[in-house]
């Protein structure tokens, strides 16, 4: 194995200052823009059903509720590697999966609660949250930011 490498890759130190904050950053910006996009797509998606069988007078349904929201997780999947591979986000398969994974429990409870504005701030938060418990000196403050989150959306979501 490479030196260079094996240090460069080194989570046990934080990145530099600058570095950090543009990881934190990206991905937070990220984490929004996927959840604004993916709110929108079922929002879509909905909205055509229900336009389609206002004018149906027995059962009605399309495909389109049921295939956006394993289209919006397929998008989900190939930007966040894209952009954390971009970010320098390594290694972004202990990341991504766990993104995508635990985020949409969250954002739901959060656009029960407010509305999408609030939605696309979880998303956000909770995207910047899993990148930070790549590094050891944040991974205390990744992990405790995601679990409340969690243990709170599933506490507004089902009780």
């Amino acid at each position: 194995m490479n030196a260079t490498f094996a240090q460069r890759n080194d989570n046990s130190r934080m990145p530099s200052g600058g570095y950090l904050t543009a990881r934190v950053a990206g991905a937070a910006a990220t984490g929004a823009a996927l959840t604004y996009l993916s709110l929108k797509l079922v929002d879509a998606a909905d909205h055509h059903d229900s336009q389609t069988c206002a004018k149906a007078s027995g059962f009605c349904m399309t495909v389109w509720p049921v295939i956006s929201i394993p289209a919006s997780l397929a998008i989900a999947f190939v930007v966040l590697a894209l952009v954390y591979r971009l970010l320098g986000i390594h290694p972004w398969t202990s990341v991504v999966p766990p993104t995508l994974l635990l985020t949409p429990l969250p954002v739901l409870a959060a656009e029960k609660v407010a509305a999408s504005w609030l939605a696309v701030v979880v998303g956000a938060v909770m995207a910047s949250a899993l990148v930070l418990t790549l590094w050891r000196p944040f991974r205390t403050l990744g992990q405790s930011t995601t679990a409340v989150m969690f243990a709170a959306s599933l506490a507004v979501l089902f009780l």
